[in-house]
Parts: structure tokens; sequence; C-alpha cells
């Protein structure tokens, strides 16, 4: 299903939450890069990080994991990133867009969850005006996965399952969603990422509650507009 644009930007999202995308492996190997850098396969990560107390939110971002990602990102992701932007989300979404500069990485290590606690991303400053992607690289299955609301304000949770080679796309703004304790033996992977739908966007001031950016064009989002 193509995204294209509805009423309003809430109608927009829910109109293709919980859809799913599959992209070429060859063209984006995200998984088999990252398993270079960290030299290992990325469902096996908790053998090289160990224990942690429970994540919470301010503390689901912060291992030695997250820090190799991000300070490899520039050489290593980005390329491939800005690649699957502009020749496969490109072809989804209809209307004009900028994305998220950095994306997000997500680990779910055994005994532990990767998302500190069950929100909506409103309650953590973002716009209306933004739509949210996923991309599964390790054991993106429940009950290791993302859980989210199928409907706002119903409390009915599904799990969003991810096979490596797969998108999808899910109302993070409206919709309640967490993770719950991983308790298989394999790490979960991911990386999300979001991007400004265009057509309803506007300028505001709030920033990103963990990087403190910006929700504008040209700072958390890219310059550049696609599709336009």
């Amino acid at each position: 299903m193509l995204i294209k644009e509805m009423s309003t930007a809430s109608e927009t999202r829910q109109r293709v939450h919980g859809m799913t995308y599959s992209y070429d492996l060859e063209k984006f190997p995200f998984r088999q890069e990252l398993e270079k850098l960290f030299g290992l396969d990325l469902q096996d990560l908790h053998l090289w990080l160990g224990n942690f107390e429970k994540f919470d939110r301010k503390n689901d971002q912060q291992t030695i994991v997250h820090r190799v990602f991000y300070s490899n990102y520039a050489k290593i992701i980005e390329p491939i990133y800005k690649d699957f932007i502009t020749n496969f989300v490109s072809q989804i979404i209809e209307f004009p867009f900028a994305y998220q500069v950095i994306p997000t990485f997500r680990i779910g290590l055994p005994g532990n969850r990767f998302v500190g606690e069950y929100h909506t991303d409103a309650k953590y400053n973002h716009p209306d005006f933004e739509l949210n992607f996923n991309i599964g690289l390790s054991n993106c299955f429940k009950p290791s996965c993302l859980m989210s609301e199928k409907v706002s304000n119903t409390k009915e949770f599904y799990p969003l399952e991810c096979d490596y080679g797969e998108m999808f796309c899910f109302n993070h703004i409206d919709c309640i969603h967490g993770s719950d304790i991983n308790t298989t033996d394999l790490t979960m992977v991911s990386i999300d990422f979001r991007v400004a739908m265009i057509p309803f966007y506007e300028e505001i001031d709030a920033k990103s509650v963990n990087m403190n950016s910006s929700f504008k064009i040209g700072d958390y989002f890219s310059k550049e507009i696609i599709n336009s």
C-alpha cells in the first residue's frame, strides 16, 4: 500500500498503521555492515554486553553498543540509510517529506526491554506531522518486538513483528506502544526513523527529549525534501 496524504496527519498515520514493506537486502545491507562493525551476529550482542538492570526511558539508549553505532554512523550506516530513503522510502510515500537525519538504534537484550516505558511519542514532544518507520534487523518477533495499540485509546495491543528485509510503519503519535521483557535468548535489534510529512508540517519550538534537537527542517529533519 502506497502512503497517500489523507485529510489529517493522524488519518494518514492510521491508514498505514502496521503496514509492512519488503526491501532488497543486497542494495541495503544494514545488518551485514553492523555485524562487520561489532564483529558478531546481532542476535548475539548480549554475549558481549553482559547483564543490565531493566532499562527505563532515560537509559535505554546508553549502552556501549549504542555508542559504537552512533560514533561510526557517518562512515558505515549513513550511506546505506540515505540511499534507502532516496531509492526505497521515496517509492512508498507519494507526498513530499523530510527524514530524520540520524535514525534511532534499538537493542532488546534477553531479560530486558528495549523501550523504557509504554507511551505515545506525543508525550516526548514529537509533533503531529511525523510518520514513523521501523527496520527489523534481528529477532523482531513476539515477545521481544514492539507492541502497539491497534487503534488509539483502546488499550488493545498487538505485536508489530518484522523479519529481516522488512520495514513497518506505525502510528507512534496516537497509539500507545512499548516493549515487554525479551524472554528469548537472542538480542532484538532494529532501527527506526521518522519523516516529516510536508503537507502537514509547521514549525514548532519543541525539542527531542534524548538529543535536544529542534523538530525543524534542517535540524532533527533533513534540509533535503524528498518527492518535492
